[in-house]
């Protein structure tokens, strides 16, 4: 009589298994369950950042300060600053942070809590009357231009809050002693911030005003996430479903709108394909019961 084989079933309890114990490791690192704090003293970097680029979003120095910018990063070439420009959108960050979501989802979520914030300021800037573009008062042949023109609203540049909403964000829900290491966030930041005018769409002045505003949105993004309970940073729970379903809107826009930069569909392309395979796991992790 053939004696039954239990290979199989065994083999797929162990690989439940390690799975299990790889799972309680991560939720043990220090980096996925911690707690962001945020100090006194860390609520003057945007009121210092304001401070000391007070010359630029005043105005004082315009229009000479926008040409020397915008002809001199005009040796970089375009697509640079058009992918740079990809990184100031709110769909495209969402897709780059998509793996934190499986791991470390309180840094995405402290990013997302800054997005009200970030809005706000956004739109009460914008609303400001006598907010031109370069474009509107400019001849557009001094202009070096990439991609799609833009005109009206100019303060604050929103890509350049979200930008810096999104690197503080990030930045300050990583423990303090491994802080140090991401510190090149702020320097992206400050590249996509550069694009802005490289591409002819903003003063140096909006965007000076867009990473003051971006800092304390971030801070403020970090401060909300750290009231979050644990219990929602499942991907049973309700919170992290309305993420996923937010990110499959951002699917949505990466592939249908080119953001006025045609160039850049290849790259959005990776990105959905990036947020595709993250939302998979994600999703699919929701609907377990484990």
């Amino acid at each position: 009589m053939a004696i039954p084989s239990f290979r199989h079933g065994s083999t797929a309890v162990r690989r439940k298994n390690l799975t299990q114990r790889f799972m309680q490791k991560v939720t043990r690192c220090p980096m996925a369950t911690s707690v962001p704090q945020i100090q006194p003293k860390h609520w003057s970097i945007p009121i210092l950042v304001a401070g000391f680029s007070a010359p630029l979003w005043l105005g004082m120095y315009e229009p000479a300060t926008f040409y020397v910018l915008n002809q001199h990063l005009a040796v970089v070439p375009d697509q640079a600053w058009a992918l740079l420009c990809l990184l100031g959108t709110v769909w495209c960050l969402f897709a780059l942070t998509s793996p934190l979501l499986l791991w470390r989802p309180r840094m995405v979520l402290a990013w997302i809590c800054a997005a009200p914030a970030a809005g706000i300021f956004a739109r009460i800037g914008k609303m400001l009357p006598n907010n031109p573009r370069p474009l509107e008062v400019l001849p557009l042949q001094t202009v070096h231009l990439i991609g799609e023109p833009v005109y009206l609203a100019a303060m604050p540049s929103g890509h350049t809050l979200t930008a810096f909403a999104v690197a503080t964000a990030v930045y300050f829900s990583i423990p303090t002693p491994h802080r140090w290491r991401y510190v090149w966030l702020f320097a992206l930041a400050a590249a996509v911030a550069v694009s802005r005018v490289a591409v002819g769409a903003h003063w140096p002045a909006d965007v000076s005003a867009g990473a003051a505003l971006g800092i304390f949105s971030g801070l403020v993004g970090v401060t909300l996430s750290g009231k979050i309970q644990e219990h929602h940073l499942r991907p049973q729970s309700w919170l992290m479903r309305g993420v996923a379903l937010f990110g499959c809107l951002s699917l949505y826009v990466l592939l249908t709108d080119d953001m006025g930069f045609a160039m850049n569909a290849p790259y959005q392309i990776a990105l959905s394909i990036l947020l595709l395979a993250c939302l998979h796991i994600l999703i699919k992790r929701s609907l377990s019961r484990v």
